[in-house]
């Protein structure tokens, strides 16, 4: 019985060095197990028992001083491997995981400046092989270019075809218009007499590439002639100046030609953007004036003749104001007894080739032995219902006797 006490009554020197100044201060810096962990509800009578038997083992391990066992579970529960210092620890653990994480941040660095590095080579590889291919092919066409010799695969069918068979058309349906400028197109073809008339033949593959130009661009007229496309949006306003009209002046320049009395000459050339002479709404082409629109329109023109006669044996002279001889005179037919003035319309869709008069004058010339000039004037208006796609022109029986005065020759029309 007598261990048994011994065992069971608490030392007081254990409890007394709970309390030590050195225990309290050891303790303040770690948290003890009771401020982490809530402690557990016991019997009292259970913890009286055990706890002698605690503080006994602890004397045994201690070498019999319970202050000894306590700074052995001191030492063995709170110890650290910086040597006990807890901030030197958790400075050590920060440190070497920053440093693993700076070597990774290097290494990705690196495999991204590598990647770089392989785009910037593949970047400028492909740019030379593109830079080399264009080359090649400009070299390639340049050459084809420079030394092509051989006519197109389409030109050589076509030239075969042409050597065996013989494309010809009538004239008329090719021809755009009655003025010199427009007849002259059709010399590029080889021309031939039949029985129904004047055909255009083509012979190598540029004139029949011309003649389909010529026949398209007919085509086209004929579908404005027809109402079928419209040459100007239609203007519901009232101002004058939406209104088709023209002013032509006379050019000032003498077209000479070999005449035959009686012939009719269309004149192909006016002043129609200079001067007082204007185009609004309307189109000019060779002289003639293309009506936009159907509708009335007045129409009208002034040419002045000028004859001068030769002093020496009273022959006639073509305008102007120099003198011509006999044999001159007689070439451009200027003894015709009179002068005559036209207005005409020329539509493709017309019959008798596309032209109709629309008004005439006539003067007969003075007749004297005494005469030195003769002045001729003559005056031609009227109001006429044209049709889209109708072209107003005029004609004269003399060119050669035209004034040269652009304000004494002008020719317009206007829409009503």
């Amino acid at each position: 019985m007598g261990d048994i006490s011994d065992h069971d009554t608490p030392d007081t020197n254990l409890l007394r060095s709970d309390k030590s100044p050195s225990s309290s201060s050891h303790y303040a810096n770690y948290p003890t197990p009771s401020s982490t962990t809530p402690t557990p509800t016991t019997n009292p009578a259970t913890s009286s028992s055990s706890a002698p038997h605690h503080n006994h083992h602890l004397q045994k391990r201690g070498g019999g001083d319970p202050n000894n066992g306590m700074a052995l579970i001191n030492n063995k529960a709170y110890s650290h491997p910086s040597g006990g210092d807890p901030a030197m620890t958790n400075a050590a653990g920060a440190g070497g995981g920053g440093g693993a994480d700076s070597a990774r941040l290097q290494r990705k660095v690196a495999r991204l400046t590598s990647y770089l590095y392989g785009l910037t080579v593949v970047v400028i590889v492909g740019g030379v092989i593109l830079i080399a291919t264009i080359a090649s092919l400009y070299a390639k066409l340049y050459h084809d270019l420079t030394h092509h010799s051989h006519q197109p695969k389409v030109g050589e069918q076509i030239s075969k075809i042409l050597e065996r068979e013989e494309l010809c058309v009538p004239c008329s349906e090719v021809r755009l218009g009655p003025s010199p400028e427009e007849e002259a197109m059709l010399n590029v073809f080889t021309k031939r007499d039949s029985r129904e008339g004047q055909k255009c033949c083509v012979e190598r593959p540029a004139e029949l590439l011309r003649l389909l130009e010529l026949y398209i661009n007919k085509t086209y007229r004929q579908e404005i002639a027809k109402g079928h496309i419209s040459m100007r949006q239609s203007s519901s306003s009232d101002d004058p100046q939406d209104k088709p009209a023209a002013h032509l002046m006379g050019y000032p320049q003498r077209q000479d030609q070999n005449q035959a009395p009686g012939r009719q000459f269309p004149i192909s050339m006016w002043i129609y953007r200079e001067d007082l002479a204007f185009i609004n709404h309307v189109t000019y082409r060779y002289g003639r004036i293309v009506v936009p629109d159907d509708g009335l329109y007045y129409v009208y023109s002034q040419v002045a003749f000028l004859e001068v006669l030769s002093p020496s044996n009273g022959g006639s002279g073509g305008g102007g104001g120099s003198g011509r001889s006999p044999s001159s005179a007689g070439a451009y037919g200027t003894e015709s007894p009179s002068l005559s003035h036209y207005l005409y319309r020329y539509n493709i869709i017309y019959p008798n080739g596309g032209e109709e008069k629309l008004v005439q004058n006539s003067i007969t010339k003075c007749w004297g032995p005494n005469r030195a000039f003769g002045e001729y004037t003559s005056y031609l208006g009227a109001v006429f219902h044209l049709r889209q796609g109708d072209e107003v022109f005029v004609k004269v029986s003399n060119l050669t006797m035209m004034a040269l005065d652009p304000k004494s020759n002008y020719f317009g029309l206007f829409k009503l």
